[in-house]
């Protein structure tokens, strides 16, 4: 199983919107990929569903918190996460199942670092394999601090916690998650307004890139 992490600051400007139009793409997006077949853009599904642009949640969140200086320019204020893996880990899965697992990883992440911390969550089913982009706004203690919250120490754990309770529990059958059951699974036909352009038209700064979880 794969999953990146990137960090991304608002040093420039904004980093964050190029990466918004990339996750909800939306009937005016164009991709670079060639691997993404926008025929099955619309089979795209929401876990959390994104509460207006990312940058708007990411700064009412901030808001709430009682910090005691202004942020700083270059604090990271997004980290991204892609989960997935090789088309190996899904044979055999059903899509129902493999919705599961999408739900269980977003409910892992929820529970592990708050679930009104996450910005959005985004099954991509338009590419070669499926995977999840999942964008939360690192916040620990009620401070925004990305490099206390992911530390090399703390990946590693994060890694083999990840294995134990998503990733194996998934291959093993395990009964239905009720990670977000209070609604059915949103795709992109439902939403509204709209992504519009694409992250080409902007430069994402990224701070750091991680590869956390290795196949297995």
């Amino acid at each position: 199983m794969i999953c990146t992490l990137k960090k991304y600051n608002n040093k420039k400007r904004d980093n964050v919107t190029p990466i918004e139009k990339e996750n909800e793409r939306d009937e005016n997006y164009s991709p670079d990929n060639p691997q993404i077949d926008l025929s099955r853009t619309h089979n795209n599904y929401h876990t959390v569903y994104p509460q207006g642009s990312y940058m708007e949640y990411i700064n009412e969140r901030i808001s709430t918190l009682p910090l005691k200086r202004k942020v700083r320019s270059d604090a990271v204020l997004m980290c991204s996460f892609i989960i997935g893996s090789d088309g190996n880990f899904f044979i055999g899965l059903t899509p129902w199942e493999r919705q599961r697992f999408f739900e269980d990883a977003t409910e892992y992440f929820a529970e592990r670092f708050g679930r009104e911390n996450i910005i959005s969550a985004v099954v991509h089913t338009d590419e070669t394999t499926p995977h999840l982009h999942l964008n939360l706004i690192p916040i620990v203690g009620n401070k925004l601090s990305a490099k206390q919250l992911f530390t090399r120490a703390s990946l590693r754990e994060l890694q083999t916690d990840f294995h134990e309770k998503v990733g194996i529990r998934t291959r093993q059958g395990r009964k239905p998650s009720k990670a977000y059951r209070h609604g059915r699974v949103q795709s992109q036909d439902d939403y509204r307004p709209r992504r519009k352009e694409s992250r080409r038209n902007g430069k994402a700064s990224q701070d750091q890139s991680r590869r956390i979880f290795e196949r297995y």
